[in-house]
């Protein structure tokens, strides 16, 4: 299993995904979710999240593929209710605290 925690934030991701990536990823890390290894989908997340709210500011329609790459991205995070019911997740393994004196 992959370490687990938030990976660090690109220092290019700037404006609406850079604030979805502050407001999504402390969450995730808390659930348990996110691994060093989901650095890809949780960009991929807050990047199409920009797209989707610059488009919506600039009047424009939105596309069908956009809203799809989106609700993909948040099926594999886990950021719907239906997402988390499937979710399993392992709690951390707990060391044990009396080991040190046995050894």
């Amino acid at each position: 299993m992959p370490p687990s925690g938030a990976p660090p934030c690109p220092a290019w991701l700037v404006g609406d995904a850079l604030d979805e990536w502050e407001r999504i990823t402390p969450a995730l890390a808390l659930m348990g979710v996110l691994t060093q290894v989901d650095h890809s989908v949780l960009i991929g997340h807050c990047v199409t999240y920009g797209e989707i709210v610059a488009t919506v500011k600039a009047g424009e329609p939105l596309k069908a593929a956009l809203l799809g790459q989106m609700r993909a991205y948040a099926i594999e995070l886990g950021l719907t209710p239906a997402a988390r019911a499937k979710l399993s997740i392992a709690p951390p393994e707990k060391g044990d605290e009396y080991a040190g004196f046995f050894n």
